[in-house]
């Protein structure tokens, strides 16, 4: 085992508090925060450790501090098992592609059918273990597995096709990246050979110029490329402010579009007027060490709308440093830019985009 159960639900616990607490979660598509629930430090088998692990990096992978066993979940609990076991992890993971997301992450764009999120990558990297574990263990299991991946890959390619707007375009451009990257770096992980079937059929379906789907996710990859990849990244420096683990509200969204998120960590009920400034300060050191990127500038921007007393008030709470960078400069400088305009300006981006590729 790769990490302790125990020691893993503890990490759960300390990424994302606020499952383990409220009624018990019910249906089939919340059977993940049951398991995690329920354990109660008994020993495990095989197959109850993985479903652990799938279920503790399902929790997690949209919180600000995913477990770290999402190697184990696409590649090392999949080496050296029997056949019956590769069987039993790959019906884990393709009933994993049903499980309810929405309480575990804000990194979603559209609803229904066209509804977007990173967990669909999470869901792409272990399959593709599943997929390559299975071929030859269970050839007509790989298959199956493999044509949940294609329906999966045709559904995003028709929520981009249909994105409601220029920013719903932009986010889903950030979340089909993201979920298509996830799986290239599993098929290279395991190294599939150039002809094979899931490389064929969805091997860079979203690098810029790939043919693949028509084209379509290679022009969501290149958006993201050029404009969406400094805001949507692992955001290491919010790891500091622990207060935002504390409430489901509090995860973040889909970048640079943080000015909701900010008015919410402002005035939201669970944290106090210091677990506020803790993330105002994670926010500034983010800004310096990320580059000055745009979603933490709109972050501080709603923040500062709502926190009682405004920018005074915040700023007694504060190091000198960061009451500095809030009241001049580049970093107020970005701030002061309306909510509405801003939007704008990154809305005129896709349209200029596609102006240029006519």
């Amino acid at each position: 085992m790769s990490i302790v159960p125990t020691l893993l639900i503890e990490q759960v616990r300390q990424a994302a508090p606020f499952l383990f607490a409220g009624p018990e979660p019910d249906g089939p598509s919340r059977r993940y925060l049951r398991v995690l629930r329920a354990y109660d430090g008994r020993e495990l088998n095989a197959l109850e450790y993985y479903e652990l692990c799938l279920c503790a990096h399902w929790a997690t992978a949209g919180s600000f501090v995913p477990t770290d066993v999402d190697n184990g979940i696409r590649w090392k609990h999949w080496q050296d098992v029997q056949p019956g076991l590769v069987e039993e992890q790959a019906k884990l993971v393709l009933e994993s592609l049903t499980w309810d997301y929405a309480p575990v992450t804000a990194k979603i764009t559209g609803e229904g059918e066209r509804r977007l999120s990173t967990h669909e990558g999470t869901w792409f990297s272990v399959a593709v273990g599943a997929y390559a574990a299975c071929l030859e263990a269970r050839p007509a299991l790989a298959t199956i597995v493999l044509d949940a991946m294609r329906t999966e890959a045709e559904r995003e390619d028709k929520a981009y096709a249909a994105s409601a707007g220029p920013l719903d375009l932009l986010k889903s451009s950030a979340l089909i990246a993201h979920n298509f990257g996830d799986l290239d770096r599993v098929v290279d992980q395991w190294e599939l050979k150039p002809g094979d079937p899931l490389r064929v059929s969805l091997y860079d379906a979203a690098k810029p110029g790939s043919p693949l789907f028509g084209g379509a996710l290679g022009r969501a990859g290149l958006i993201h490329q050029k404009h969406m990849g400094a805001d949507n990244h692992r955001h290491y420096p919010l790891r500091a402010a622990k207060g935002l683990r504390k409430s489901g509200d509090l995860l973040l969204p889909v970048g640079p579009f943080f000015d909701d998120w900010g008015r919410r960590v402002g005035r939201h009920p669970s944290l106090t007027p210091d677990e506020v400034a803790e993330a105002v300060r994670a926010l500034t050191d983010g800004w310096t060490r990320m580059h000055e990127p745009a979603g933490y500038a709109r972050a501080l921007a709603g923040l500062l709308e709502v926190f009682p007393g405004g920018r005074r008030a915040l700023g007694k709470l504060l190091p000198a440093k960061d009451q500095r960078m809030l009241e001049a400069g580049p970093l107020k400088a970005a701030m002061d830019v309306p909510q509405v305009r801003f939007e704008a300006q990154w809305a005129n981006k896709v349209a200029k985009g596609r102006s240029a590729a006519a």
